[in-house]
């Protein structure tokens, strides 16, 4: 048995439809995700939203997205194929999203990675101002040095 993944599907739809028909076509997306045993974790409806660039010569579209959980590898295809074969679907992807886990993990080992560098800057910063102790400290050696040679 596979375990379950966290993904996300959203999806550009017309607005060229009736917009009563919007959250229909919606509904069938959540519906598709239950049928073939996926939990829905979040949602977002429809909504009316401006384009930042033209898809198929539409500046706007009804935009909606799904979160949700699966251990099945044929919910994702079948929601490609729902999403080709509705021609009012604009555009459309399905992401994988990483688990909980997975960003802690990620997060702790970022946290490791800046502290070491941390720490290697101040070591080097200590090293670089005890070498420049080091030169004055001969420096003022051989200042001692030739003062009393000269007295000699």
């Amino acid at each position: 048995m596979v375990e379950p993944r966290n993904y996300e599907f959203a999806a550009h739809i017309t607005t060229q439809l009736d917009e009563a028909k919007v959250p229909l076509i919606w509904a069938e997306v959540e519906q598709l995700i239950s049928k073939n045993g996926g939990v829905t974790t979040f949602s977002q409806q429809p909504e009316r939203k401006r384009l930042s660039y033209e898809i198929k010569h539409q500046t706007q579209s009804f935009f909606a997205w799904v979160q949700f959980t699966s251990d099945s590898e044929t919910l994702l295809a079948e929601l490609d194929e729902w999403a080709r074969l509705h021609p009012e679907v604009l555009r459309h992807v399905t992401l994988k999203l990483e688990a909980e886990s997975d960003k802690r993990a990620i997060k702790q080992a970022e946290h490791l990675e800046r502290k070491a560098a941390k720490a290697a800057k101040e070591g080097a910063a200590v090293k670089k101002t005890s070498t420049e102790k080091k030169a004055e400290d001969s420096g003022k050696l051989e200042e001692q040095l030739e003062g009393v040679l000269g007295n000699l």
